[in-house]
């Protein structure tokens, strides 16, 4: 499964790329001879599923029945749907303390707070049994969980940008005020942030390079990466309060106030 996965990721690469080119190709073309070209949307559906390859299909259907049975197995119960929501939802504020729960349990040093994306939050957690394939579904990308250790004032720095251009998903312990489109407070366990010291954030490898405009992340001074992807850690935690025999949850706590 793991060599089709990666078949697939080279062809849909490549053909992203040939997209590209092409794309730029035909516009300095067009500019330099006048003519013009029409492109046309086509939806990836079971209309191809026609002349497939032979051997593909036989590896596929090898795997398949073992796959389907293991994404749809439940792995917890959840006693609310979550769905993701700027400035602050059910869905975003369980992810981040989920995060929040891994990085403290798997890291040997504190862990001050967690912090994620909103565009990585892909789909809803239903209310009821909560499958693999539900997790698979909300967390689809290949974003590894990582701790990192940030100065104060790029702590504050991070909630001064979340004011002024948007609000990304953080733990419980965080309480954001914005006001006018400024930083108006930020606290930490109740406290200010104290530009002296060095935090450490449990966040995911995508964030690190300013991906999602999270650029106050590049001025971490350590990192610790747990090799971990972020839906294998949400998988991990809601199996942990399953075997406690409890239903995961999640409540909006006003962890982001926002005034005109």
């Amino acid at each position: 499964m793991d060599k089709i996965l990666k078949i697939r990721r080279s062809a849909l690469f490549t053909a992203v790329i040939f997209s590209l080119t092409l794309s730029i190709f035909n516009n300095a073309y067009s500019q330099s001879v006048g003519f013009t070209y029409r492109v046309s949307r086509v939806l990836m559906d079971s209309t191809w599923n026609v002349n497939n390859e032979p051997v593909v299909e036989g590896i596929i259907g090898f795997y398949k029945p073992e796959m389907d049975r293991k994404m749809q197995q439940v792995i917890g119960v959840s006693d609310v749907e979550m769905r993701s929501g700027r400035p602050e939802s059910l869905l975003s504020n369980f992810t981040a303390d989920a995060m929040l729960s891994f990085g403290r349990a798997k890291s040997k040093s504190k862990v001050d707070f967690a912090l994620t994306n909103f565009g990585g939050l892909r789909a809803a957690i239903p209310k009821g049994d909560v499958r693999r394939y539900d997790i698979f579904s909300t967390f689809p990308f290949e974003n590894y969980v990582v701790i990192l250790e940030l100065p104060g004032q790029s702590v504050l720095n991070l909630f001064e940008s979340f004011a002024k251009n948007r609000v990304e998903a953080f733990s419980h312990n965080i309480k954001l005020e914005i006001k006018g489109g400024l930083l108006k407070d930020v606290l930490l366990e109740g406290q200010q942030i104290d530009i002296t010291k060095t935090y450490r954030v449990v966040t995911i490898d995508f964030l690190l390079s300013g991906g999602d405009n999270v650029t106050a992340l590049k001025d971490a001074v350590d990192i610790e990466y747990t090799g971990v992807l972020l839906r294998d850690a949400m998988m991990e935690i809601i199996e942990g309060i399953t075997a406690k025999k409890r239903k995961i949850s999640s409540s909006i706590t006003n962890r982001v106030i926002i005034e005109d």
